[in-house]
């Protein structure tokens, strides 16, 4: 199944390229689509609950596969319409090195073709209130009749940059994820030895609804991107230690 995912996505190269070029100045694109009804299975409902993973692919590892995994496995089956591997080439807190772009694309993709129903996008925001306005006004553009509930599948780290009073500007941070929540829920992964008085308090102030813990196991948890580049990148790394840590 691999070689055949790989020769696909090989072949689709210059299209993807091309998707790239000519949709850089969009605010939300994908490259890669299941199916022309994406995020639907196949016929349009009222309802759409699209399950997001975003993050830096750089490159795809054993650990998104499982925040994918998991998170579909943790609400009942048939629960999402869709998934989406997103990309944002404008991040707020790092600077765009290692992969390319086109590189993460097809690698974005690769890991697509092994899940059902699932896209790969991009946009240039970085901050998750305008990943979900854009998305949402894409959505709304091609199916009108429609109401789209996202479920963004973050990291602890991630969650405590998103609730950190910085980014706002003087706003509170609850007046200003307000809006977000109205369409958004969060799927976050931990440890399960995270700060209690952390999440006692953002339970307090947006609901428990609104926000789903997951843990990945202790061996899973520990990989990185960060990790998978230094093993590539030292010599006396052994072939079988790397597709441990990717997944592609």
């Amino acid at each position: 199944m691999l070689q055949s995912v790989f020769a696909r996505v090989t072949e689709r190269k210059q299209l993807i390229r091309d998707i790239l070029e000519l949709s850089a100045q969009k605010d939300f694109y994908t490259t890669f689509t299941p199916s022309a009804h994406w995020p639907f299975k196949d016929v349009a409902s009222k309802k759409c609950r699209l399950l997001v993973l975003d993050s830096s692919f750089n490159p795809p590892t054993k650990a998104h596969a499982k925040l994918l995994q998991t998170s579909l496995e943790t609400y009942p089956a048939g629960y999402f319409d869709g998934s989406l591997l997103l990309f944002s080439t404008n991040n707020v807190d790092k600077t765009l090195t290692g992969a390319s772009v086109l590189q993460r694309a097809q690698m974005m993709e690769m890991i697509a073709l092994q899940y059902p129903n699932t896209a790969v996008g991009f946009t240039p925001h970085g901050r998750f209130m305008d990943k979900a306005k854009y998305i949402h006004s894409w959505f709304a553009d091609t199916h009108t009749s429609s109401q789209l509930e996202l479920y963004f599948i973050v990291g602890y780290d991630t969650m405590i940059r998103l609730l950190d009073p910085k980014y706002y500007n003087g706003t509170s941070v609850k007046d200003a994820l307000t809006p977000f929540f109205e369409s958004c829920h969060l799927i976050c992964a931990d440890r399960g030895t995270e700060d209690a008085d952390f999440w006692a308090k953002t339970y307090s102030t947006f609901g428990q609804h609104l926000i789903q813990r997951i843990q990945l196991d202790p061996i899973t948890s520990q990989f990185s991107s960060t990790l998978a580049r230094e093993a590539i990148q030292q010599p006396k790394s052994t072939p079988s230690s790397i597709p441990t840590l990717l997944h592609l």
